[in-house]
């Protein structure tokens, strides 16, 4: 196993517990909450105790549930911020019961497919992928654009915990939640992990563009970020998906990510963008996270969707991008996919 994926390799081998299912053994007073706010950041200490004391301790999966806990918190207070949302960046601050904001998201979530994924990472496979529809990007060139704007099949909490421990049992190293991109279904996401009786990693696998409010709910549950690092500045980023304050966003994420859980870092390499993103990306990842930290090189862009309109990316890389752009992540990283 690379470096960098360790706590997950020991959740796989039955060493050590995928923290939802430590969260959901993490008893809280609900009686006594009068701010789920504050108590959330209250007890947000204790668990981070609790998994460095009881996180490999696996007599805790023997232990029922209580009636109250750390997980059922969460899952409350995701649904409250529904009102007035702010999961990501755009803060649309609308109230998701009653309207849609800019990913088009209400209160419930739809999915596109659930399956075992042979094409991931090598020491992903095999992922047990759940595509959510929708997105908080709207990326011209986006692989998934058919998942992005349309709803599939409604989400069924109780029956899709019960697909991801089957999956487990055939098989799948983590339950890895995708899209379009999972940040959005979040109180969904929790909801199905407190149905969940696997101890299976979960992977989030995110465009990072999420709200810090939202870092600090869900980075008690992720075992692993399975992060895209699109853009090396803001400009691109506004310019491709329609995103402002992209690298201030990304990088406190980054960040914030490399302290609560394992990084799995993706950048997809684009023509005509090796000095702006490629280069800068890999750059900041070494000074800021490591040489040593896992990072997957893609080079399988293809012109789809809208990028036929942006003649600067309406074709594939040459030969010549791909040579330069492995001398720049071989130059400042050690652990590349």
């Amino acid at each position: 196993m690379p470096r960098g994926l360790e706590r997950y390799e020991s959740i796989n081998k039955g060493e050590a517990i995928a923290k939802f299912q430590l969260a959901k053994r993490f008893d809280v007073e609900r009686d006594n909450i009068d701010d789920i706010h504050k108590a959330h950041e209250e007890y947000k200490k204790e668990f981070t105790k609790f998994i460095e004391d009881e996180g490999e301790n696996m007599e805790v999966m023997e232990r029922l549930p209580p009636d109250y806990s750390f997980l059922d918190l969460k899952i409350e207070l995701l649904n409250l911020m529904l009102y007035n949302c702010n999961f990501c960046e755009r803060r649309c601050n609308v109230n998701r019961y009653e309207k849609f904001g800019f990913c088009r998201c209400g209160v419930n979530s739809y999915y596109s497919s659930e399956f075992l994924h042979f094409g991931e990472e090598p020491e992903l496979i095999p992922s047990h992928t759940i595509f959510f529809n929708r997105c908080t990007f709207s990326c011209v060139f986006c692989q998934n654009y058919d998942i992005v704007r349309r709803d599939d099949v409604i989400l069924d909490v109780k029956e899709m915990a019960r697909l991801i421990d089957i999956r487990r049992r055939q098989g799948s190293k983590n339950v890895n939640f995708v899209g379009g991109n999972p940040d959005q279904h979040a109180h969904n996401i929790l909801a199905i992990l407190n149905e969940v009786e696997s101890n299976i990693p979960v992977v989030w696998n995110s465009n990072m563009y999420h709200s810090i409010e939202l870092h600090y709910i869900i980075e008690d549950i992720v075992d692993v970020w399975l992060a895209d690092f699109k853009y090396g500045n803001d400009n691109c980023a506004e310019k491709y998906s329609n995103v402002k304050n992209y690298w201030k966003v990304i990088t406190r994420n980054f960040l914030l990510a490399k302290k609560s859980g394992e990084l799995l870092i993706r950048h997809l390499v684009m023509p005509e963008h090796l000095e702006c993103c490629t280069e800068r990306i890999v750059k900041w990842v070494s000074d800021n996270l490591g040489r040593d930290v896992r990072f997957n090189l893609m080079f399988q862009y293809y012109p789809t969707y809208k990028a036929f309109e942006y003649p600067e990316i309406s074709r594939r890389l040459n030969d010549r991008e791909i040579v330069k752009a492995m001398k720049i992540a071989i130059t400042y990283l050690n652990n590349l996919v």
